[in-house]
């Protein structure tokens, strides 16, 4: 039984050469490569004429790995033992065939070699794109900074002309700037915003707050800009909704305004309707519904990660104002709250806003 394993697995993986003090080939068996014999070894392959000025060095033994062989069409990558053998007994050779081996040997380091700059070509590019993106924030928020001071200073300006004894048609001049000014100033915190959240700097902060004094509060703000644009404005909040709670009352006005705001853009005529209900609820916990309903002209959007997609504007027409901005901030404000946004829209009938956030209960 060891023969026949031998004969498989051994014999013809080796082939054994002798030579002479010269390095003539006296004999070799042939089972990897056929020797032409009482020729020189070296005539075989280049590489053996180091074998031949090894042969002095009797009593020695040489090993060489990964020696690779190309000889009448036989490709092969092999080990060599050399034994320079003595007075008495005559040079060997041993070929032992490891191409196998030296192939998956090579593929493998090469795999190793190409994941290694695979690796630091990805961290080369996060490198680089960390770069750019500190540097965009910081000038964001060099630039917002630097903005705001002066549309303040605008705004107060504009506060103490109007006061002032104005013709009818200077009094609309003044209004339209005011608007002006607080659309810019309202890019601006955007912009500001925007450099906080990629900055890792927007923070919430959850204290005890009146459900109910901030929807009040939410209401005066968007209640004159429904009616400036002849709209109708549905308010339905559900009965008996704890009011006292603990969460981030400024982020969530923050939210609202920025949903509620981005229905009245969108929306010429028809009905702007907000709901407040429960989703769940324990004796610690309250989750809340808000849903935000228009009647304008819808979005057409190829994949629904683009209404939250930064600097993203769905709509291509010039008379439509923002950065796109907007919705950006509210997905990264809701996900900062633990909570949930989605919508359903349809172009020419309008769009919802479905917001799910929770609320710990103020004890």
């Amino acid at each position: 039984m060891f023969e026949q394993i031998r004969n498989k697995y051994l014999y013809n993986k080796t082939q054994i050469v002798v030579l002479d003090k010269k390095g003539i080939v006296l004999q070799s068996d042939d089972l990897l490569f056929t020797l032409q014999k009482q020729t020189l070894i070296s005539d075989f392959h280049p590489f053996f004429e180091t074998i031949i000025s090894l042969i002095d060095l009797e009593y020695n033994e040489f090993t060489f790995s990964c020696i690779h062989i190309d000889y009448q069409g036989v490709e092969k990558t092999i080990d060599i033992i050399f034994n320079s053998g003595s007075n008495i007994e005559n040079p060997f050779l041993i070929f032992v065939d490891f191409t196998e081996h030296y192939n998956n040997f090579q593929s493998i380091a090469q795999e190793k070699n190409e994941s290694v700059l695979s690796f630091h070509l990805a961290e080369i590019k996060n490198q680089q794109l960390q770069s750019e993106k500190n540097f965009k924030n910081k000038f964001l928020a060099n630039v917002s900074h630097d903005l705001v001071t002066p549309m303040w200073g605008f705004k107060v300006f504009l506060s103490y002309l109007e006061k002032t004894e104005l013709t009818e048609s200077q009094l609309e001049y003044v209004n339209l700037l005011k608007d002006t000014n607080n659309h810019i100033t309202h890019l601006v915190q955007d912009l500001i915003d925007l450099a906080k959240i990629e900055s890792g700097q927007m923070k919430v902060v959850n204290e005890k707050f009146s459900l109910s004094e901030g929807i009040k509060s939410l209401i005066a703000v968007i209640k004159p800009k429904v009616e400036e644009k002849n709209l109708e404005f549905k308010v339905a909040i559900q009965d008996n909704i704890t009011d006292k709670l603990i969460g981030d009352k400024i982020r969530l006005n923050q939210i609202l305004i920025n949903l509620l705001d981005n229905s009245i853009k969108f929306t010429k005529k028809g009905t702007i309707t907000f709901e407040i209900n429960v989703k769940d609820s324990d004796s610690d916990f309250l989750t809340l519904q808000f849903l935000v309903k228009d009647t304008g002209i819808g979005m057409v959007v190829a994949q629904k990660s683009d209404v939250f997609q930064s600097f993203k504007k769905l709509h291509n027409s010039k008379k439509i104002e923002g950065l796109g901005l907007g919705l950006s901030i509210v997905s990264t404000l809701v996900e900062l709250m633990d909570g949930q946004i989605d919508y359903q829209t349809k172009e020419g009938e309008g769009t919802t806003f479905e917001l799910v956030i929770p609320f710990e209960i103020a004890q």
